[in-house]
């Protein structure tokens, strides 16, 4: 009886103790698999989220930088260029010269540059001379310039130029992330760059060039690496897997190098399936396995299968040491507690077998023979004894439960404190600039960042639990809403602009992207928005678009602002059977005040003009400076002609009336001309012509006057512009032709030197003499070409007769726009030179006019030009207005007497004196003599 009694209580022992051990290692199983979901479903939210923000960030940017690149190519000066490069370098609309507006284009450029400082580069490229720039703006070192017309490049071979030259008017091409290529031209180190860019077509559809805007890529790109949990990495790579960002940054845009996203991460494309979103899941790479969520962000709508790469990876191996961390804790509170309860348990079962023993031992005495044995005290025999030990067994397991219990909240503790630190480690979301909102699926704020409450000023306990209607502005109708709403619900997406409020009442502008996160995993949908302030880029932005359509000297309309307004006047004229008028305003003499007093005088003067101008007009009409001293009135609701001659009339007496600038008494004058739809034109472009014509005949007929357009008038100004053309072929390809008058001498009769006069050999009129286009060739500003013709033929012509042993002097004639070139003696030192003549050969000849335009200025020409060795000789003296104190001082070297006093000197006594008077002024000042006839 007591070996079977030990071999129970052995079993019963190892019975018991082996139920212990299973249900320990049950619990701690159980305890570590929750622990390591909890930590995976944290990360992945962490990381993805991350990954959609930078995705939005990113289209955000690209989209805003091909808003810019089209907005500035839609720019005046852009069309400016285009229609001075078809006329010669002269904007036929208001005379406007293609060096002019590549200025004012500098100048919108270099505004749009300081507004935007993530632009480093900006410029305006021509399809001519291998694809050369016109306009570069470009940010070195934090400061913006302008690039010298010696230092722009063609830029014909570079890949972007043909993609974008064949693009259809409006589209946008986008390159690639890359490095921009010139280190040498900007500093180290080298930028990270994405390019947009978009062509420029004529009015004919012809291509002349593109604009572009190089965007500094570098900032966004470094964002993405940031705030990442720890041992967690960022990687972007390309479409064709090269990286754009890498953990160990030399691999970043190395190009050459043979790592690419999908060597790192092999399965990374069949996990995709087909799909842009890939949530956090583990999958083999190069560095082992690995956590990876990630993205594909189409950032270009013209090629929607553009496409970069964004993933987030944490090695499955940096993951396991933080669950195995608490595993370990979790495994020796295990042991400690099962060795506890397995000790206790043992004494417990030894205790509660003894009665059993003694209960054998009694029977066996009794069998014995033995009386007096004592039983041991049960309730109710064995029976009794074994179902108070179960009690017992069950109290224990009991107590045992509820320590299991205490350590499994200790774990979940543990496991909220290690949530709190990765959302706090997320710092993508608290320190970004953009304000982020993220609400449920009923619309009530349940999360918004720093950024949120400093953009509207609503600190977060005053947000959440609420919707995001509190920051409604009223700017927007139901309507507004309700598109806005129908887009998310169906394609989960909606970006734009939306005007808002902040807390103090203010109304802001913010550029808004939402996104719906749908249910998953049992959590509920919900909706992440975020936003940025855009109202002082918008402020800029306006007063750019300002700059764009408004003179800056007067601030009236310019011209592309007055044609956008004469076409919808005529569309609603047309609709309502109306008229209007185009009066052609242009001021007399104000070149010889804007030259004589000064440019500073002559802005002032046109500035007063303006406001003369707009006092006379009603508050519906319209006042624009096309340029120059032009000015066009657009009058709406025309009922009598008569009103515009009234009114015209008005305009010429307020202009006339004189004013004092600068101490200077000046009294300018205007002429008008006057253009009706739809009797003289249907559309803008033929009323504004026909009003100019009008307005030209009111200068041939004494100026300060005004005329009404008629059809005549048409004739004389195409016969003008035909010689104007044939005049501009003639001076290109070879039509003119240089004939030498001999100047004799009386005394000897020998030859002394030749005039060179200009004829123009035209093949339907003949020979033309100089005073039938020279005029035109002035108006038109073809005179100075002409000239430089001039000078050239009459140099090579003295290089022929030099070689024959003719050594004559040629004399030219010099107008005054060659005058005012600085570079006009080096021009003649260059040109004698490469004809291998010395300057001696040549003699410049200059008409009283010209020499007493501005004494002082041609005196230093002169001077100059003496001492390379060119004689000086002023042309029909007689015929101006000449200070002899001047002429005295002027270094010059012949008189030429007009021909009108030569040619009656011997009939007419007063033309006999005349010139004997002019003989005898040459001697006193020691001046040859010439006389034409």
């Amino acid at each position: 009886m007591t070996l079977l009694g030990s071999r129970l209580t052995t079993q019963i022992q190892l019975a018991a103790v082996a139920l212990v051990v299973v249900a320990a290692g049950a619990l701690v199983y159980v305890l570590d698999r929750h622990q390591r979901d909890t930590q995976l479903i944290h990360l992945g939210a962490g990381l993805e989220d991350g990954v959609r923000l930078n995705g939005t960030r990113l289209n955000q940017t690209v989209a805003t930088l091909r808003q810019d690149v089209l907005f500035l190519s839609k720019t005046p000066p852009v069309s400016g260029i285009v229609r001075a490069t078809l006329n010669g370098g002269i904007d036929r609309r208001d005379n406007t010269s293609r060096a002019a507006w590549v200025k004012r284009l500098q100048e919108i450029f270099a505004a749009f540059a300081t507004a935007h400082p993530n632009y480093f580069l900006i410029r305006y490229i021509g399809v001519a001379d291998g694809g050369r720039e016109l306009v570069r703006i470009e940010r070195r070192d934090g400061r913006l310039s302008v690039v010298a017309d010696a230092d722009l490049a063609a830029k014909g071979g570079r890949d972007f130029f043909p993609a974008t030259v064949s693009l259809p008017e409006g589209d946008i091409y986008l390159s690639d992330f890359g490095l921009d290529r010139f280190e040498q031209q900007l500093p180290a180190p080298r930028l990270r760059v994405l390019r947009a860019a978009t062509p420029v077509y004529g009015a004919s559809g012809e291509i002349f060039g593109l604009v572009m805007v190089n965007l500094d890529a570098g900032p966004i790109l470094d964002a993405i690496g940031t705030g990442l949990p720890e041992d967690a990495h960022a990687y972007m790579a390309d479409q064709v897997g090269r990286y754009l960002v890498h953990p160990e940054a030399a691999r970043a845009f190395d190009f050459e190098a043979a790592g690419r996203l999908g060597r790192d991460f092999p399965g990374l494309e069949e996990a995709f399936g087909g799909g842009d979103r890939l949530a956090l899941r583990p999958l083999a790479t190069a560095n082992g396995p690995q956590y990876v969520t990630a993205e594909r962000i189409r950032f270009d709508p013209r090629r929607p299968e553009r496409f970069v790469q964004l993933a987030y990876a944490a090695s499955q191996s940096a993951v396991g040491k933080q669950i195995a961390a608490t595993r370990h804790e979790a495994a020796v509170g295990g042991l400690l507690a099962t060795l506890l309860v397995a000790g206790v348990l043992l004494l417990f079962v030894k205790r509660l077998l003894s009665p059993l023993h003694r209960v054998a031992a009694a029977a066996a005495a009794i069998a014995a023979g033995e009386r007096d044995v004592v039983l041991p005290q049960t309730a109710s025999g064995d029976i009794g004894a074994l179902t108070e030990a179960l009690r017992h067994m069950l109290e224990k397991v009991a107590a045992r439960e509820r320590d299991f219990l205490r350590l499994n909240a200790d774990l979940e503790q543990r496991v909220k404190e290690r949530t709190a630190q990765l959302r706090l480690a997320a710092s993508v979301f608290e320190n970004t600039s953009e304000g982020v909102v993220v609400t449920d699926d009923q619309a009530h704020i349940v999360s918004v960042n720093a950024a949120f409450t400093e953009i509207t000023g609503y600190e977060a306990a005053e947000a959440i639990g609420r919707k995001p209607n509190l920051l409604r502005s009223d700017h927007h109708d139901a309507g507004f809403y309700r598109i806005m709403w129908d887009a998310l619900l169906a394609t989960g997406r909606w970006q734009g602009e939306i005007w808002n409020r902040r807390k103090s009442g203010e109304a802001y502008l913010e550029w808004l992207t939402i996104n719906r996160i749908p249910e998953a995993d049992g959590i509920p949908a919900s909706y992440v928005s975020v936003f940025n302030d855009i109202t002082e880029q918008r402020r800029k932005d306006e007063h750019i678009r300002h700059l764009a359509f408004h003179d800056p000297l007067t601030a009236l309309p310019n011209r592309a602002l007055l044609q956008d307004r004469l076409r919808h006047a005529i569309e609603r004229a047309r609709r309502e059977d109306g008229r209007l008028a185009v009066i052609f305003i242009d001021l007399d003499r104000f070149k010889v005040i804007n030259d004589t007093l000064g440019h500073d005088v002559g802005d002032m003067l046109l500035q007063e003009v303006a406001v003369r101008i707009k006092s006379q007009l009603r508050g519906m009409d319209t006042v624009a400076r096309m340029g120059g001293d032009e000015f066009v009135v657009l009058i709406e609701d025309l009922r009598e002609a008569e009103h515009c001659a009234t009114l015209a009339g008005a305009i010429i007496a307020d202009i006339a009336r004189p004013l004092e600038i600068q101490g200077n008494a000046i009294q300018a004058g205007a002429s008008l001309g006057i253009a009706f739809f739809p009797a003289d034109g249907d559309d803008a472009l033929e009323l504004m012509k026909h009003a100019d014509t009008a307005m030209y005949a009111a200068k041939a007929e004494g100026k300060g006057t005004y005329r009404f357009f008629q059809a005549a008038m048409m004739e004389e100004t195409l016969r003008r512009l035909k010689l104007e053309t044939e005049l501009r072929h003639a001076i290109a390809g070879g039509g003119l032709v240089l004939h030498y008058q001999p100047k004799v001498s009386l005394a000897s009769g020998e030859v002394l030197g030749v005039e060179a006069l200009v004829r123009w050999r035209h093949p339907e009129l003949g020979l033309v003499p100089p005073d039938a286009f020279i005029s035109v060739a002035e108006e038109c500003g073809l005179i100075v070409p002409l000239g430089d013709w001039v000078l050239n033929e009459a140099c090579r012509q003295a290089a022929a007769w030099q070689a024959q042993g003719l050594t004559p002097t040629i004399a030219v004639n010099i107008s005054a726009k060659q005058l005012q070139q600085d570079s006009l003696v080096e021009q003649i030192a260059a040109l004698t030179e490469h004809h291998g003549i010395p300057p001696s050969r040549l003699q410049v000849e200059l008409t009283e006019s010209v020499l007493m335009a501005d004494p002082e200025k041609v005196s230093d020409m002169l001077v100059r030009l003496r001492e390379i060795g060119v004689t000086v000789a002023v042309d029909d003296f007689g015929t101006g207005y000449s200070s002899l104190s001047y002429l005295r001082r002027l270094p010059i070297d012949v008189l030429k007497i007009d021909r009108s006093f030569v040619m009656n000197a011997d009939q007419n006594e007063e033309d006999a004196q005349i010139v004997r008077t002019i003989v005898a002024l040459g001697h006193a000042l020691k001046l040859d003599i010439v006389a034409e006839g």
